[in-house]
């Protein structure tokens, strides 16, 4: 073996070990010089929830409640007497309107002109018998007295029985007469109040019967309707309903808008549905601007009675189940309330066993716990 083959072993066994510092070196200032990893923030998994900022205080009730239109006055007109119809006024037809006084029908009057003709000549007749019955009564008594007898004269005698007969003919002719006129008179048959046809039952030549139903009649000066309240509803009333307005609207078209004015609270509560009806009365229903017509379907609104001490909540705060959340301390609170009413998307709540200042959750989630930690995010009231 020659030295050049000796030391080449020996060599490569000094270079190897000449490279451990020098790695060593080189991985320790790699490892010191490295770039720090790239920090991810924490995720904060706490919720956040919208809130409003309330505090309590005095609003007055809307009510609200639905009703038809109807007449005041309703009237069958009807005949006092029979004949045939000789002439109909041409407005006595479904849903013309006609005035008070305005003659409609007219009856053929040639019977009850004769009638009056003989119960004057009647009356003629008996009054004469009464004239001459009480000369013969005077006479009686002139000739009873020139008798000279003593007893005391009979009813007979003086001609008193014969006299009151002929006054009581007398007093009947006159009470024939009056009616023959009142008969004669009811030929001619008039409205009795200004009104709207609802139905006529006759028509021109037609013979009717005393009794019969010519037509049906429903007045126009005043119209009312009835509002059925429940027991919540009518006890937001004031205590003084006299001369309380009402706001009348169609129900379809709010544009359409009367005014109306409380009459009065029924004294009886309906026992089947539990509710009472109050009364409310408009004047002149087909003389407004926009004529509020009979049979229509109207929605109503009375402002309550003030009350004091309460929340005025939209109506999302408000869980199907009947809670309201808040926060309070950065954790949920809630509590099962009962609407006092609602106005408009609003409810109005008591403030009872709630904080002075409320930070009312909009819009509570059915995943909500009580002291749940959340982060508030107060909104504005308008929102």
């Amino acid at each position: 073996m020659t030295i050049k083959q000796r030391w080449k072993p020996v060599l490569l066994t000094t270079l190897a070990f000449a490279t451990i510092p020098a790695a060593l070196i080189y991985t320790d200032y790699a490892i010191s010089n490295q770039s720090l990893p790239e920090q991810i923030p924490e995720k904060d998994n706490i919720p956040k929830v919208t809130t409003l900022s309330l505090s309590s205080g005095k609003y007055s009730s809307m009510i609200q409640a639905f009703g038809e239109v109807q007449a005041v006055e309703e009237v069958l007109l009807s005949s006092q007497i029979s004949g045939r119809v000789i002439w109909r006024n041409s407005n006595l037809s479904h849903g013309a309107q006609i005035e008070k006084g305005d003659v409609l029908v007219r009856l053929d009057e040639t019977d009850y002109k004769a009638a009056l003709a003989n119960a004057r000549q009647t009356l003629a007749e008996s009054s004469l018998a009464l004239q001459q019955e009480k000369r013969q009564h005077s006479q009686a008594i002139k000739d009873w007295a020139r008798s000279g007898i003593q007893q005391k004269a009979s009813a007979l005698a003086l001609r008193e029985p014969q006299l009151n007969a002929a006054s009581a003919r007398y007093k009947a002719a006159i009470a024939m007469v009056n009616q023959a006129k009142r008969d004669l008179n009811q030929t001619q048959i008039s409205a009795p109040f200004n009104a709207v046809v609802i139905d006529r039952n006759i028509t021109l030549g037609s013979y009717i019967d005393s009794g019969s139903v010519l037509a049906t009649l429903k007045g126009s000066d005043q119209a009312e309707v009835s509002l059925a309240l429940s027991d919540r509803q009518w006890r937001q009333l004031p205590n003084s309903i006299n001369h309380l307005k009402v706001d009348i609207y169609n129900p379809n078209d709010p544009s359409y808008q009367w005014l109306g004015q409380v009459n009065r609270l029924s004294s009886v509560i309906d026992h089947k549905t539990r509710l009472r009806n109050l009364i409310v009365t408009i004047d002149h229903p087909l003389n407004q601007s926009k004529p509020l017509l009979i049979g229509s379907f109207i929605s109503a609104s009375i402002q309550g009675a003030e009350i004091d001490n309460l929340l005025a909540l939209p109506a999302s705060a408000l869980t199907a189940d009947g809670y309201i959340w808040w926060v309070e301390e950065n954790r949920l609170k809630r509590k099962s309330v009962k609407p006092v009413f609602d106005h408009q998307g609003q409810i109005f709540i008591t403030d009872r066993d709630l904080p002075t200042q409320i930070q009312l959750v909009r819009k509570p989630l059915q995943s909500y716990l009580p002291e749940m930690r959340v982060k508030a995010q107060i909104a504005e009231a308008t929102e």
